[in-house]
């Protein structure tokens, strides 16, 4: 299920298309840094390890569907966010992976492809966001 949050936080990242070329780090639950992703002028978001090293690309098309790519190219999986503001992820063959859903405090819920929860974001106010497991124990940060 890691997996499942790190292909949500890649959505998260990859919504996040600013003018200028953004640059954000990804950290374990003991602080040390695991990635960065950044987000270039175009939208695309170009994920890398913490040695540096490619490992995947997002991009939005005007449609708001977000493609994964891994460092070769091949397509990873998709996400698409409806009117109500639910997202759903699907791997290469298009089969339902997950889903993630913000309530009206800004608390992100992520669900499996059968509705269990698999974890939660929260972003505090200076722009941190945590993310933890089903059990509320602390995974990661984003900042």
């Amino acid at each position: 299920m890691k997996t499942l949050i790190a292909v949500v936080c890649a959505a998260l990242v990859a919504g996040a298309v600013s003018a200028d070329t953004t640059k954000q780090t990804y950290r374990d639950s003991m602080g040390r840094s695991q990635g960065t992703a950044t987000t270039d002028s175009n939208g695309k978001t170009t994920y890398r390890d913490a040695m540096g090293r490619t490992q995947g690309t997002a991009t939005t098309d005007k449609s708001g569907k977000t493609t994964y790519r891994d460092a070769m190219g091949r397509t990873q999986g998709t996400a698409t966010t409806d009117k109500s503001g639910k997202t759903t992820f699907r791997d290469a063959m298009g089969r339902t992976q997950g889903t993630a859903t913000t309530d009206s405090s800004g608390k992100t819920t992520y669900r499996d492809s059968m509705g269990r929860v698999q974890g939660t974001a929260t972003t505090d106010k200076s722009g941190k966001t945590t993310y933890r497991d089903s059990m509320g124990r602390v995974q990661g940060t984003r900042k």
